[in-house]
């Protein structure tokens, strides 16, 4: 049986090849153009009704939303919208032309430096806003980096804001051998907990070895095994890199500030002076190497062997109790998910009946509810919260939605003629070639929103925001586009013919 190819067309987007698929299945990643324009995107999507899906890669595309939408900086690719899809959900983030580190070759010690440095500033980023932010999963896989060894920093789905609760569970999320010990031992997380992470990718990225073979770098008293390491690497860089995946909290770099400035003047291989002096720093180096005592996630180094058997022991029984956590709550979402599922048909049944019947429901709460392909003409939904609402094939003719929040809606092919949606929040909003003929947007915000090929026909847009909102193919034929600001909107292919344009003047 042949596998259908994913479309989003009917979305405004074109699929160009798959990207990744996670091992578990339900998570995909496709590389994708903005139709009618050449910007390449992302798009995670996210099937929960694929066998095998876990419901737990839903609640972190939620949370990696929900963080990316705080964040402003160059180096982590920027969230632009989401959208429901009849198998689940997709999350459209900006296209960076950089491979993983994951699909690298070995890397020089000079370069690993630079990928070091690179990460760490996006870190004291993370580290100084107010709240904090914890990315939780530093690998390879989640470090992008370009030809010019700019390294960018993605998959935010286990991040932890630090006035918020541990994101998605109370187990330890994250990649097994990347995880920091106090993690994996319940305890609070710090602005240190990513630089273990960091640390053991420099590892892996100085040795080159893969994410998954990372305990083979481990040695039988679990330390970490540098015979695959350069053989000129410094001693100055080796005690940082100790440093930085120390397992005792206290002995660690305490931020990310703190470990760059002590990086940036560390030598990062031992200059060939002489043949003597080169031995003698390749050995100092690896005795500095052992002497660190790099530990992986599977013990913590301890002065003694019996200590260690202890605590390797202790740690044997923690892993198999959080591993049943694991499923058990893995089991418990997915049953908690069917019966939402379940109350969401009703609610939605409810919703449609209410609406047919009272025309009515006004400052009502109906975030993500599917309501496509509905007849609902004449209803009022002032002031409602309809955030991520599906409306696509909708009838909503001559509704009263002003005021509402329509924030990533999906409107596709909607008929919204003679609808009043001043003042409505429709950031984000999918439009494409709904009909909106002599509806009033005055006021609307339709940052980021997609008319393609949408009927304005004689719609009033006066003070209108549309801040990089695509009218391509639009008809604004007799729109009244007073006030609104026009600047670096294309208007190449948009029909203006009698509209009135933002300076009171009429378009020909």
């Amino acid at each position: 049986m042949a596998i259908q190819k994913t479309d989003f067309s009917h979305l405004g987007y074109q699929v160009n090849k798959e990207l990744g698929k996670n091992r578990f299945g339900g998570r995909i990643t496709h590389l994708a153009e903005v139709e009618n324009t050449d910007e390449k995107v992302v798009i995670k999507e996210f099937r929960f009704a694929d066998v095998g899906a876990d419901w737990s890669g839903f609640k972190a595309y939620e949370r990696e939303i929900e963080v990316l939408q705080q964040l402003n900086h160059p180096r982590i690719p920027s969230y632009l919208t989401s959208f429901e899809t009849p198998q689940g959900f997709c999350l459209v983030q900006e296209y960076k032309d950089a491979p993983s580190l994951a699909s690298e070759n070995k890397f020089t010690p000079e370069q690993v430096k630079q990928i070091a440095i690179s990460i760490l500033e996006i870190l004291v980023y993370l580290q100084q806003r107010d709240p904090q932010i914890i990315h939780r999963d530093i690998k390879p896989e989640n470090i992008l980096v370009d030809k010019n060894l700019n390294a960018y920093l993605v998959d935010f789905g286990f991040a932890k804001v630090s006035n918020n609760e541990v994101a998605l569970s109370s187990v330890a999320s994250g990649t097994p051998g990347f995880i920091p010990p106090e993690e994996y031992f319940g305890r609070d997380l710090t602005e240190a907990s990513d630089l273990y992470s960091l640390g053991v990718t420099l590892i892996c990225l100085l040795s080159g070895t893969r994410s998954v073979n990372v305990g083979k770098l481990i040695d039988d008293e679990y330390r970490f095994d540098f015979k695959s390491f350069p053989s000129n690497i410094h001693p100055k860089f080796a005690g940082w890199l100790g440093k930085m995946v120390e397992p005792n909290l206290k002995h660690r770099f305490a931020s990310a500030a703190e470990a760059l400035e002590a990086l940036r003047s560390i030598p990062v291989v031992v200059q060939q002076k002489s043949k003597e002096s080169n031995v003698f720093a390749q050995s100092f180096a690896l005795l500095i190497l052992l002497w660190v005592g790099i530990a992986g996630t599977q013990g913590i180094q301890r002065s003694t062997i019996s200590q260690q058997h202890k605590i390797e022991r202790q740690q044997r029984q923690i892993y198999r109790l959080r591993y049943k956590q694991r499923q058990l709550e893995t089991r418990i979402s997915r049953i908690n998910r069917l019966q939402e599922l379940l109350q969401e048909r009703e609610q939605t049944h409810r919703l449609l009946d209410r609406l047919q019947k009272k025309k009515e429901c006004e400052d009502c709460e109906l975030q993500k509810v599917n309501l496509s392909n509905s007849q609902i003409e004449n209803v009022s939904l002032k002031n409602a919260n309809l955030r991520h609402i599906n409306l696509e094939n909708s009838n909503l003719q001559s509704s009263n939605l002003s005021g509402t929040n329509l924030k990533y809606a999906r409107l596709q092919r909607a008929i919204l003629k003679d609808t009043n949606l001043q003042d409505a929040n429709l950031r984000g909003a999918r439009l494409r070639s709904a009909v909106l003929k002599n509806a009033n947007l005055s006021n609307a915000n339709l940052t980021y929103a997609n008319l393609t090929n949408v009927d304005l026909r004689g719609a009033d847009l006066r003070g209108a925001r549309l801040h990089r909102t695509k009218l391509n193919g639009a008809d604004l034929s007799g729109a009244n586009l007073r006030y609104t600001n026009l600047h670096g909107i294309d208007l190449n292919n948009v029909k203006l013919t009698g509209a009135t344009m933002p300076d009171g003047t009429i378009h020909p």
